[in-house]
């Protein structure tokens, strides 16, 4: 099940419909039926969800979760979707309002998922942490940050946040969010010279995304997984799959 991924993906701006009337929100359980109905096979719910699901999900109901958490922003109704297959290319995360308008479609987490919202500030996120083994046996921590507005929501942030080789923790733990950078800091890794090292993502107003010139935390994994002697029993991830359009961001009028 766990696969390793690093991936960058550009997301763009695309304008949508509204589904439905005010005066009939959609809740979170009529929510998850419409998920459950559109996995089943059934092309009208889909269509609510704005054909979200292709053929390769249609009767995939053995899924590991489908977990639906909200968020009040501004008296509006915000839901985050994430769903769960023991093959990440299955996975997605999704994010609705109560008029199922959708925000934010991305297919491209992996290994086991979960999702907490978070008010900073008079700003919302949504915090998606993936964990997922490569090499067989190293186990990694991937953390994604999405901002929430009343008509849009964005991936601004994500780099690996945990690893684990031989029994032996390592951390990149966001310490804070402002409107112009994120602050991390590096812990108990192997190499001296950026333990205890904080590292800065700025925001890139054109991007819209917190990135770091350093990043100082995945060069360090990337040199410890290079260096890693294994000889792999599983199949990897296939690299196209990092390459493809697997995150979009949808403005809502």
């Amino acid at each position: 099940m766990y696969k390793f991924i690093f991936i960058i993906l550009t997301i763009t701006a695309l304008s949508i419909f509204n589904c439905s009337s005010d005066d009939n929100n959609i809740s979170e359980d009529e929510l998850h039926n419409l998920f459950t109905d559109a996995i089943a096979g059934n092309s009208e719910a889909n269509l609510r969800l704005h054909g979200i699901f292709s053929n390769k999900h249609i009767g995939k109901t053995d899924y590991n979760s489908l977990a639906i958490k909200s968020m009040s922003i501004n008296n509006k109704l915000f839901y985050s979707v994430l769903l769960e297959y023991n093959d990440p290319i299955l996975n997605l995360f999704a994010i609705y309002d109560d008029q199922l308008n959708l925000y934010v479609l991305d297919k491209s987490l992996n290994g086991y998922l979960n999702a907490e919202w978070n008010d900073i500030g008079n700003r919302n996120f949504v915090f998606v942490q993936e964990r997922f083994l490569t090499k067989d046996v190293l186990s990694l921590d991937r953390l994604s940050i999405y901002q929430v507005s009343t008509n849009s929501a964005d991936l601004v942030y994500r780099s690996l946040s945990r690893f684990v080789k031989e029994n032996h923790i390592s951390y990149n733990t966001v310490g804070r969010i402002t409107d112009d950078f994120i602050l991390t800091k590096v812990s108990d890794t192997n190499d001296k010279r950026i333990n205890d090292q904080v590292d800065t993502f700025y925001f890139n107003s054109d991007l819209k995304k917190y990135l770091s010139k350093s990043n100082l935390f995945t060069k360090y994994v990337r040199q410890q997984i290079n260096d890693f002697n294994w000889t792999l029993l599983k199949p990897e991830i296939p690299a196209e799959f990092l390459d493809t359009a697997a995150v979009s961001s949808h403005k809502v009028n």
